[in-house]
C-alpha cells in the first residue's frame, strides 16, 4: 500500500479556506458528509464527482492534508495520492508546500517542494529488493531525512484510517485514532461536482487549447 501527503506551513483555517477556493474553481461545491453518504467500498466514487479530505491541525509548524485514496481510476486527471495542482495553489497561499508520495510495495517514493506556485526541488526514487539496506546513508533514505528534518507528523497515515462523525469505514481498512498526532482537531472536508460543471470545465479547457 502507499500514501500521499501535503504539508503546508500555515494555520489549519488558512489551508481549509484555500482548499475550498481551489475546489470551487474546478466546479465543486462544499457539502456535508454523513456516514450514510460516505463511500464504504474502494473505487465506489469518482474523483471528478466527489473529493474527500482530512486536514490536520498545525503540528510542529505544518498543517497536513490526507485525501481519500480509493477513487475509481476512470476519469482521473492525475496520478498518485496527493494532488499536485492543489499543492501548487497552496504554495501560492502559504509561500511553501511539500508533496510526498510513497508506494511501499514498489520501493518507490517521490517528493516535491513548491514555493509561490513553482516547483523548486523534487526527486523520484525507486529501488529493487537487491538495493534495500539498513544503511541510513543510502539514497533510499533521502526522503526519511527530509521528514525528520522538517518534522512532518503522521507519516503513512491514510484518510481511510481516520475515524470521525462524518465518515464510515472502508472495506477491510481499520480505523483508529491511536497514535494520530492532533487527532481531536482534525477537520473533515467533502466536495461534490455535478456533471454539468465538469462539462463546462472541459469546454473552457478546450477553448484555451485552441
Amino acid at each position: 500500500m502507499g500514501f500521499g501527503h501535503l504539508y503546508i506551513p500555515a494555520d489549519q483555517a488558512v489551508v481549509v479556506a484555500a482548499i475550498q477556493r481551489h475546489l470551487e474553481s474546478k466546479g465543486y461545491y462544499k457539502t456535508d458528509m454523513t456516514p450514510e453518504r460516505h463511500p464504504k467500498r474502494m473505487k465506489e466514487i469518482r474523483e471528478d464527482r466527489m473529493r474527500l479530505f482530512w486536514v490536520s491541525p498545525r503540528v510542529r509548524g505544518w498543517t497536513a492534508i490526507f485525501e481519500y485514496r480509493f477513487y475509481a481510476n476512470d476519469a482521473r486527471e492525475r496520478w498518485g495520492y496527493a494532488d499536485e495542482y492543489l499543492a501548487v495553489e497552496l504554495s501560492k497561499e502559504a509561500g511553501l508546500a511539500w508533496r510526498l508520495e510513497v508506494l511501499d510495495g514498489a520501493g518507490f517514493w517521490m517528493y516535491a517542494r513548491y514555493e509561490a506556485g513553482v516547483e523548486k526541488e523534487g526527486k523520484a526514487y525507486q529501488d529493487t529488493a537487491a538495493d534495500r539496506t539498513l544503511d541510513r546513508t543510502h539514497p533510499r533514505y533521502e526522503l526519511n531525512a527530509i521528514i525528520d528534518r522538517e518534522g512532518f507528523a503522521n507519516i503513512g497515515l491514510g484518510y481511510e484510517h481516520i475515524p470521525g462523525l462524518s465518515v464510515s469505514p472502508i472495506e477491510n481498512v481499520s480505523q483508529s485514532a491511536e497514535g494520530i498526532e492532533g487527532f481531536k482537531d482534525f477537520v473533515h472536508m467533502a466536495f461534490e461536482r455535478p456533471p454539468e460543471a465538469e462539462a463546462a470545465e472541459e469546454s473552457t479547457q478546450a477553448g484555451e487549447a485552441t
